[in-house]
């Protein structure tokens, strides 16, 4: 009696255990996932770099189809082959297949970065500052990206100001010993002007110097112009061994020859 008794009692507390589950309200997701989003995945494509992305956007109910195409920079390395005869390798080891991919793509060079930092003198990158300065190329050599291909980067100093132009220290001196025949020909030409800029360094001092010059002289022409005077002679003194009277100014000390009658 006392089990039929307790079933009775569940089941008058408990209505929605005798209904139809398809009578049930549905139920609620949890507040975390009600705003979700539904992807298709038959309608994803793979970038290879972690990404999925839509290659088709369905809009007006599916009538109307616009591809969305997306253009990214995919890293070589990210393609290399299982058979490693097939990738490239450094150019200076000969081995590593880690190789920098902007140097790869902007200047055409296959290094290593092991190899591009342990040969700076070959690798390391100039500002056009440095290029103009130590290997007297012009801007016009400079600015063409067949003789000289360049890397724009963002200025470090401030990001409004215009884009450096790195190029390869490598590339720059086979060009700049080409222009001027050689090593021993660029220096020549590195210590001509210098001493040209020498030459007009000292010109443009002597022309200060003279310049200076001339202006004290007029300075001094002008105060004593300034200075002049009316002589106050006092009365004439005759010179006994040349027989001639002589007045002095009392002021300055000049003296002049008087002859009196």
């Amino acid at each position: 009696r006392s089990i039929s008794n307790n079933k009775n009692l569940n089941n008058d507390s408990n209505p929605s255990a005798s209904q139809n589950p398809q009578d049930l309200p549905p139920l609620r997701p949890l507040k975390k996932f009600q705003n979700y989003v539904d992807y298709d995945f038959s309608k994803m494509r793979d970038s290879r770099g972690g990404f999925l992305f839509e290659e088709e956007e369905e809009r007006g109910g599916g009538k109307n189809k616009q591809k969305i195409e997306i253009q990214f920079q995919e890293d070589p390395r990210n393609f290399l082959s299982m058979d490693m005869e097939k990738n490239p390798k450094c150019n200076e080891c000969h081995e590593s297949i880690d190789l920098d991919f902007n140097f790869s793509k902007i200047f055409g060079v296959q290094v290593c970065f092991t190899c591009k930092n342990n040969l700076p003198e070959k690798y390391s990158l100039l500002t056009k500052t440095e290029v103009k300065e130590d290997y007297l190329l012009t801007d016009a050599e400079l600015r063409d990206a067949e003789l000289l291909p360049h890397w724009l980067k963002p200025n470090p100093h401030k990001s409004t100001w215009n884009s450096m132009m790195l190029f390869l220290r490598m590339q720059v001196e086979e060009f700049a010993f080409k222009k001027w025949g050689g090593e021993d020909g660029l220096d020549q030409e590195y210590q001509r002007r210098q001493s040209e800029k020498q030459k007009q360094k000292e010109k443009k001092f002597r022309s200060k110097i003279a310049s200076l010059r001339k202006r004290t002289r007029t300075d001094e022409a002008e105060k004593s112009r300034q200075r002049s005077h009316t002589h106050e002679f006092g009365p004439a003194v005759l010179n006994p061994e040349t027989g001639v009277s002589v007045q002095t100014c009392d002021s300055c000390g000049m003296k002049i020859e008087v002859v009196e009658f």
